[in-house]
């Protein structure tokens, strides 16, 4: 009978072993049967919760893009509306109150 022998540190195995019990190594029947490391299955967690993750980034990234462009076209919307001063004929913005160049009440 042959005997089988760790791989990474020499133990020698059971013929059942999927693992190497003194190192933890996968042995060949645990290839052939297809056992998951334990170790694997955490790198294939991360691998996917940082796939999740670069997803939610892209979609927020996306979010605030429009928002930002929202903001900017309503904050251009608001300074591009001038209101003319009936006193001195001078340009505020549309949502000023008193004029800037006199000081007298505007008329909305």
């Amino acid at each position: 009978m042959l005997m089988e022998y760790c791989s990474n540190c020499g133990k020698e195995l059971a013929k059942d072993d999927y693992f190497c019990p003194k190192c933890g190594v996968r042995t060949k029947m645990g290839f052939d049967a297809g056992v998951v490391a334990p170790s694997e299955e955490w790198r294939e967690a991360i691998a996917k919760a940082g796939k999740e993750m670069e997803k939610a980034f892209t979609m927020a990234a996306k979010e605030i893009e429009k928002a930002f462009k929202t903001a900017r076209e309503n904050v251009q919307q608001a300074t591009s509306k001038e209101i003319v001063c009936s006193n001195c004929g001078k340009k505020s913005p549309a949502d000023a109150v008193f004029c800037y160049n006199c000081g007298k009440k505007l008329r909305k």
